[in-house]
Formats: structure tokens, C-alpha cells, sequence
């Protein structure tokens, strides 16, 4: 049973999109989530909006707020603000992530931050006080340089304190369960969330996917190929209801929603898992 629904939405590079996820942020926290993710940017390239979107949500809702923090592009005195300017809003909840790069290049430490996400993660936890949540890639990181080293990097993740891990999103279920199956069996048994990505556009899913090293099933091709605008909506929201009722089925209790800021898709799927929207969340 699927108890409970986490979303993930990115900082707004309009005043128009603004409005439009304050809009849609208010009809998904009527679903009352876990928690609600910001995320970063690559490169680091939305810390401040970043800041300014997770500042709102904590003052303006009663939403628990995950704040994304990465290593790129910062000293270690540019991420301590950072987390200082966040636990004075009230932040309790961090996801630790290396980050990307811009344009996604290789990545090249700062020569006064941290080389790798575990040392941000303890860095993190040695302030106290702060829940932690980590990466974990079903399909491997694009990087890695096999399951053996991606097991390893995530039990010195947890060893430096890391509390739970949200997984990059994949089309193939067996993917999460194959993942879960294998850590847990490794001793992890910190919780493991399926991170699922909402399908705006077909042709859009299948670019990103390529350019950060998820493998793209046959059928999303025949789908951009035979299918209208309309019908690829319809498809898109059976998908993401078809995996996370399949992901139930396999014992995973909780489920994070990449949503693209959009609402009207996650509210059908919620509904679906048995979430449904309150009125007394303000």
C-alpha cells in the first residue's frame, strides 16, 4: 500500500510560470504530501530563486519542504550560507546532491568546496538537526563504473548520515524493484523511494532521457510516431498510474513525483493510489 506521495517542482524562470505553480502547488498540497522538493539547477544555476520558492512555500503553507543543495560551483563558505539562509526559514529537510554541471560536463570540484556528495552529506549532518535525502539510480549512474561502485558510494552516503534515498526516475518497473531488492540485500535498509517522472511530452521525455543515460523503451517511439498531441496526454497519464500502481503492488510504500510543476496529471494519478484532495490544508 502506497502511504504516502512526495512531489518535486523546479524554480520558475518567469513571472508568468510563478504564478502558474503557485496555482498548481495549491491544488496539489490539498493531497497532503509527505514533503514537497525545490530543486537547484544545473550548475547550480537557481540557488537564489531556489531560496526565494522555499522560503513561500514554508511561510505560506503548511507544506514540510525539502530544499535541493549541490556541490557545484560552490566553496564550502558559499554552502554554508546556503544552509544557514535555509534552516532560518525553517528548513528541516535537504536532498544532497553532487549536481550537474551546465550542459552536463564533466564534473570539476570547486578548489574550496566538495568533491563528491558524500562529504556534502556529512557536512550536512555534522550541523545536526537536518534530514538528509540522497540520490540512488536504478539504471545505474551515467558515471558509474558498475553496480559494485554505485552500492559502495551510496553505503558511504548512509555512512556519512543520509537518512533516505529518492531514485532518479526510470520507464521500467522492474528497474526500481531489481534496485531495491539489491540494496537491501546489501545490509541498506534506510527507506527507498521510486522517483517517477510525469510525461509532459513524449519527444521531450525521450530527449532528456538520452542525455543523462536512461535507457528509452521501443514503445515511447511508436508512440511520437502514431499517436496525436491529445492522445499522447491520455497515454502519459496511464503510464504513470500503470507504474505507480505496479510499484504498489511490489511492496513500495512510498512514491516521489517528479511533476514538472504541473498539477491536473498528479492529482488523477493520486487519486488513483487512494489520495485525495482536502480543504482544510492552507
Amino acid at each position: 500500500m502506497i502511504k504516502d506521495i512526495s512531489f518535486e517542482f523546479f524554480p520558475p524562470r518567469t513571472e508568468k510560470m510563478e504564478q502558474k505553480l503557485k496555482q498548481n502547488i495549491g491544488a496539489l498540497m490539498r493531497l497532503s504530501p509527505r514533503f514537497v522538493s525545490v530543486t537547484y539547477g544545473a550548475g547550480g544555476t537557481t540557488r537564489y530563486k531556489t531560496h526565494e520558492i522555499v522560503h513561500k512555500l514554508i511561510n505560506e503553507t503548511k507544506l514540510n519542504v525539502a530544499a535541493h543543495l549541490t556541490c557545484i560551483n560552490a566553496s564550502l563558505n558559499e554552502i554554508d550560507e546556503v544552509i544557514e539562509n535555509y534552516v532560518a526559514v525553517g528548513v528541516k529537510h535537504i536532498v544532497a546532491l553532487r549536481g550537474d554541471m551546465k550542459d552536463l560536463d564533466q564534473f570539476i570540484p570547486h578548489p574550496q568546496g566538495f568533491t563528491n556528495s558524500i562529504e556534502l552529506v556529512k557536512h550536512i549532518k555534522d550541523k545536526g538537526g537536518i534530514k538528509v535525502s540522497i540520490s540512488g539510480y536504478p539504471e545505474q549512474h551515467p558515471e558509474s563504473q558498475g553496480i559494485t561502485a554505485d552500492i559502495n558510494f551510496i553505503k558511504s552516503k548512509i555512512d556519512a548520515g543520509a537518512d533516505q534515498i529518492i531514485t532518479q526516475f526510470s520507464f521500467e518497473n522492474q528497474n526500481y524493484i531489481k534496485y531495491r531488492d539489491t540494496l537491501v540485500s546489501q545490509g541498506i535498509n534506510i527507506p527507498i523511494i521510486p522517483g517517477i517522472m510525469l510525461i509532459k511530452s513524449f519527444n521531450g521525455i525521450k530527449n532528456m532521457s538520452r542525455k543523462i543515460g536512461i535507457k528509452v523503451p521501443n514503445w515511447v517511439d511508436k508512440i511520437i510516431e502514431k499517436e496525436s498531441e491529445e492522445t499522447q496526454k491520455i497515454i502519459a497519464e496511464d503510464v504513470a498510474i500503470t507504474q505507480s500502481e505496479e510499484l504498489e503492488k511490489n511492496g513500495f510504500e512510498q512514491l516521489h513525483f517528479y511533476t514538472l510543476n504541473e498539477s491536473e496529471i498528479m492529482i488523477n494519478i493520486s487519486k488513483h493510489l487512494g489520495f485525495h484532495t482536502k480543504n482544510n490544508i492552507a
